[in-house]
């Protein structure tokens, strides 16, 4: 009992010591545009169709009748580009 006790022990250390040696790194996701977020935030539009608010380094944009709309979704953009 005692054997296996140690030899617990001893993976811990070396375990623990492997990750001091090595630690891991941290990546910063690679889908995000981190250029267009400003100190008081990002500004915020509105879907036309489905009314949803979402950043707008995540929506989807068209000219729609001379003027820019902003969408959450393809499907969206299908929808009120088809209905005008």
């Amino acid at each position: 009992m005692i054997k296996l006790l140690l030899l617990a022990l001893l993976f811990f250390l070396g375990y623990s010591f492997f990750q001091l040696l090595f630690p891991a790194r941290r990546q910063r996701p690679k889908d995000r545009n981190f250029s267009t977020h400003h100190p008081q935030g990002e500004t915020m539009v509105e879907d036309p169709q489905c009314g949803k608010y979402l950043p707008v380094s995540e929506a989807i944009s068209a000219r729609v009748g001379g003027q820019q709309h902003y969408f959450c979704s393809h499907k969206c953009r299908k929808e009120y580009t088809h209905k005008s």
